[in-house]
């Protein structure tokens, strides 16, 4: 792996990691789709999250994201605390994600959200022109909740 690899994957994790402790916001400010998610009540679902980034393709590749009382369980199979990685997220933490992103005031913002469920299923911002390689676009697929 180059050394630009490198340095690009730790910009992104750091990055990522920094949003991450933002403020955790309101309901009220996730939009009238995060309503309509809040209204479906669910806390345990699956979903098949993708990550689009200038990063390693192992890191890229689809991963079925299981969540049981509205906690990350696991990743692809493997227990979420062994992973500690804040890109696998609950649908929550995507909206609280969004808005966080948000504030850092993005060149380029692309939101897409499920008709039925309302969650994000396409999110991408780039913070920055200045800054190559640090865009970081996550696509959720194949929703599947359990009541």
């Amino acid at each position: 792996m180059s050394l630009l690899r490198v340095i690009s994957f730790f910009l992104i994790g750091l990055l990522i990691y920094s949003c991450e402790k933002e403020a955790i916001s309101s309901p009220d400010s996730w939009g009238p789709e995060g309503e309509k998610w809040k209204s479906q009540d669910l806390t345990n679902y699956d979903y098949t999250l993708q990550i689009s980034c200038f990063c390693i393709r192992e890191y890229t590749e689809p991963k079925r994201i299981v969540v049981r009382e509205n906690q990350v369980i696991s990743v692809a199979g493997i227990p979420f605390d062994s992973l500690n990685d804040p890109s696998y997220r609950t649908i929550d933490q995507f909206f609280e994600y969004i808005v966080s992103q948000r504030k850092l005031n993005p060149v380029v913002e692309t939101i897409e959200y499920n008709e039925e469920y309302g969650f994000p299923s396409y999110i991408y911002f780039d913070i920055s022109e200045m800054i190559a390689d640090e865009e970081v676009g996550y696509t959720l697929t194949d929703f599947t909740p359990y009541k």
